[in-house]
């Protein structure tokens, strides 16, 4: 059975609840107001009933305030429309908090810019404290900087302007790093420092220019260490902002040891307030040890945490020339990217950890990275186990790979916003019959029955599933360009798009019985939005707005106590 196929199956089999729903005490919580449920037995409607942190009916509004005691909590929802818990499958937690923190660069639109908003930190702080930003994007400045390398900046005029603080500038896509002379030196990196496999330090004239490829970045994780209790702090900024965006289930894609750590304590405690879906990050080798050792951890905390895949990178990104192609860029001829885990180690791992069903989860950006993933998944996709391997990014796909996908039971975990972002000049990467024949084809993918999940991989991206899911029904960036979208036959439907940030979003996670519609007996999480995303005219999607994130019944996110339902 194709997984499409699968996860239909498995909607129609938990949509038969419905018939059998009952009521043997009050509810604690009615909803009122327009729902989409995502569930095709009955698509809309218009008033939900809470027990326990479960849908306990779900139908029209005169049935449920039939079922209300005298301590029932009524919310009308008026004008604005409700839909399951929005799930973003592919982000990154630290990250999200990490930013909160650190000097935003994704607005800049020079190196000169950047540099003066370095400065102006780092006269901030006394003299030594590492300067740490994210977000820069040089393919998204006006033009390259004085003495680039293929447009990349380095150090020479940032080292200038700031001597005397270490500076670590983490590239909006996560892959690449700038260093100044000052973090260098503290970290010992010099003409004879060797890059460890699958990075890259980016010299010129035999001296480090300052960039870090891939796992190169590695080197500067002693000026970006961070302690348990950081990290916790770091979860709590991430959770609160998610939340404010819709968000009730985040899949983390990629947590390091002090991140699960932190993670699982606040679990413990009760001190999430979203639920988190994470996965142990391969290159983390404590991390890798100590969760294959222990085993998965499921629905821990009242069903707010859960680990149970792994996240292994197997190239790198386009943006840095880093992800691993069949043929060279075109826009460089001399590379085609990288591969940044071995694929016997991939195979080993995947055949250690079946026993306990550890779910794979492989970064792949570059056709090749793909296609050499998709073949080291191949004897493993053979047998009758539910193994729901994912490839997240999927962005790129050789002719005829889509396919595969399917044949195999891959999900493909994708990002719809980055079409919007790296679309215009994803082509000087690419060429126009690459693009045109694999990049970003949801539409190809979904046709072949593969499930498609979607998410926004924030902070690379803003936390912003509104935007996700334009990008999705209209391959424009966000300022509308081009007017009939980028390739348009790769488009999605609306329905098509919710779906994969529902439904499909909590089949990727092995979560589709619990979550990604509204459904007796699922978890009542909600998304309360000011406009009804089936309906309102393309122009005014970026303009909606949510209103309130209810997680297990409780309201997390309220936007304004005076107009929120």
């Amino acid at each position: 059975m194709r997984p499409l196929q699968q996860l239909a199956a498995l909607i129609l089999a938990a949509t038969a609840l419905i018939s059998c729903q009952s009521q043997t005490e009050p509810p604690e919580t009615i909803v009122l107001g327009r729902m989409v449920t995502m569930d095709p037995q009955q698509p809309q409607v218009s008033a939900v009933a809470i027990n326990n942190g479960r849908f306990s009916f779900v139908g029209d509004q005169a049935s449920a305030l039939a079922l209300r005691g005298p301590a029932t909590r009524v919310i009308d929802l008026q004008d604005a429309t409700a839909y399951p818990g929005f799930i973003d499958a592919h982000l990154h937690i630290a990250g999200i908090g990490s930013a909160q923190r650190s000097l935003d660069l994704t607005g800049v639109s020079s190196f000169n810019e950047l540099i003066d908003r370095v400065a102006t930190r780092a006269s901030t702080l006394r003299t030594g404290v590492v300067v740490q930003g994210r977000g820069w994007h040089q393919s998204k400045w006006l033009s390259p900087p004085a003495g680039h390398i293929e447009g990349f900046p380095t150090h020479h005029s940032l080292s200038k302007a700031v001597p005397n603080h270490p500076v670590v500038l983490e590239h909006a896509n996560g892959h690449s790093a700038l260093l100044n002379q000052r973090a260098m030196e503290q970290l010992g990196i010099d003409a004879n420092t060797i890059a460890p496999k699958g990075g890259v330090i980016a010299m010129s004239d035999g001296q480090p220019t300052g960039l870090l490829h891939e796992t190169a970045i590695g080197l500067a994780a002693p000026l970006q260490a961070y302690d348990a209790q950081t990290a916790e702090e770091l979860v709590e900024l991430a959770q609160q902002h998610l939340l404010s965006e819709g968000i009730t289930t985040a899949h983390d894609a990629g947590a390091s040891q002090v991140d699960l750590a932190a993670q699982w304590a606040m679990a413990r405690r009760g001190d999430l307030a979203m639920r988190l879906y994470s996965m142990v990050y391969a290159s983390d080798e404590g991390a890798l040890n100590e969760w294959l050792a222990r085993g998965p951890l499921i629905n821990a905390g009242d069903a707010k945490l859960t680990v149970r895949s792994i996240k292994v990178q197997a190239d790198g990104a386009l943006g840095s020339r880093t992800a691993w192609l069949h043929a060279p860029y075109t826009d460089a001829s001399n590379t085609s990217g990288v591969l940044t885990y071995d694929l016997d180690a991939l195979s080993a791992l995947i055949r250690d950890s079946r026993a306990d069903n550890w779910q794979i989860n492989v970064h792949a950006i570059g056709d090749r990275a793909n296609s050499e993933v998709l073949a080291v998944f191949a004897p493993f996709t053979t047998t009758s186990s539910d193994h729901r391997f994912r490839i997240e990014h999927a962005q790129h796909l050789r002719l005829n790979d889509g396919s595969l996908f399917a044949e195999q039971g891959v999900i493909a975990s994708m990002q719809p916003i980055h079409l919007s972002s790296d679309r215009p000049w994803a082509i000087d990467r690419l060429g126009q019959q690459r693009i045109k024949e694999g990049a970003y084809i949801w539409r190809d993918l979904l046709n072949e029955g593969v499930i498609v999940a979607s998410g926004t991989d924030a902070p690379v991206e803003p936390v912003d599933p509104i935007a996700n899911f334009y990008a999705a029904v209209t391959r424009k960036t966000l300022k509308g360009i081009p007017e009939n979208g980028f390739e348009p036959a790769q488009k999605l439907t609306r329905m098509e798009a919710l779906h994969a940030m529902t439904l499909a979003a909590a089949y990727a996670a092995f979560e589709e019985q619990d979550k990604g519609s509204i459904e007796v007996g699922k978890l009542a999480d909600l998304t309360v939005l000011d406009q009804d995303l089936t309906t309102v005219p393309e122009t005014e999607i970026l303009n909606t707005e949510v209103l309130l994130t209810i997680v297990g019944g409780e309201v997390a996110y309220q936007r304004d106590e005076t107009t929120a339902p």
